[in-house]
């Protein structure tokens, strides 16, 4: 999908845009073509009865479809999250692994560390919003290895230390790296442009609803027309999990960050 300006818009402006539109879209068609039919056909009440019959069909099929669609959308969207806080738990244990180091390395990996945890909450994270992978967050990981691998350990109790924090540098750097996947991750344009035609499909078939007053025909078609219209909103709201106002928040790295200050302050690595 590429109108990614509609992740400049709020929820509610998103979810009314999607809603006005299927409506907009619905009862034209009502209005224009159905009183149109009414008018130069001999029979309307049997091509209503028709394309009830056909409407059935295809709105099955549409169905399946758009809720397919959907659950992938939160499937992504729930793996997205799952990837935040599998880094902030990486990154936790890398802080407190490397609390045990010797001066002067603890305090240049644990600030270090403190540094990229601030940097992807305050200066990364609104990037990703607008869709955009920063460029300073490789010199940040790489501060972390750098300082991890100037460290010799002497001692064997510190080579266990060592080899375990290297683990962990390992899994903190995988986190990132499928953290970062899912900044521009979404459903497949094909799939989008199938999906809408669908929606589209299925409203015209209700031009055609068989009723003499108009306002029964409006209001008919247009609790179907809001319902296409909510689970499309739902499946731009997810297709990109970390863009829009349904984004997911770093909430996980923010309470990281506040532990790494309370242990900067006292010295205590137990939170973490």
């Amino acid at each position: 999908m590429t109108f990614y300006w509609i992740y400049d818009l709020t929820n509610l402006q998103l979810a009314v845009i999607s809603c006005g539109v299927c409506l907009t879209y619905t009862w034209l068609g009502v209005i224009l073509v159905g009183n149109a039919l009414r008018r130069h056909t001999e029979d309307p009440a049997g091509i209503g009865d028709f394309v009830s019959q056909y409407l059935s069909v295809l709105g099955l099929f549409f169905g399946l479809m758009l809720g397919l669609v959907a659950v992938a959308s939160y499937e992504n969207y729930g793996n997205a999250e799952s990837s935040v806080s599998v880094e902030a738990n990486e990154v936790a244990m890398l802080y407190r692994t490397v609390s045990v180091y010797p001066p002067p390395h603890r305090q240049l990996l644990q600030d270090a560390i403190y540094d990229y945890v601030d940097y992807v909450v305050e200066d990364a994270w609104p990037q990703y919003r607008r869709g955009e992978i920063p460029t300073d967050g490789p010199a940040r990981v790489s501060a972390v290895q750098r300082h991890l691998f100037a460290f010799q350990p002497t001692r064997m109790s510190e080579q266990v230390v060592h080899a375990e924090a290297l683990r962990q540098f390992a899994g903190f750097t995988e986190a990132t790296r499928n953290r970062l996947e899912f900044v521009n991750t979404g459903l497949p344009s094909m799939l989008w442009l199938i999906v809408m035609i669908g929606a589209a499909m299925t409203l015209a078939l209700l031009w055609f609803i068989n009723n003499d007053l108009l306002w029964v025909r409006l209001t008919a078609s247009s609790v179907l027309a809001i319902y296409v219209g909510l689970m499309m909103f739902f499946i731009a709201a997810m297709d990109h999990p970390l863009r829009g106002g349904y984004s997911i928040s770093p909430d996980a790295l923010i309470e990281l960050r506040t532990m790494m200050q309370a242990y900067r302050l006292n010295g205590v690595a137990g939170a973490l």
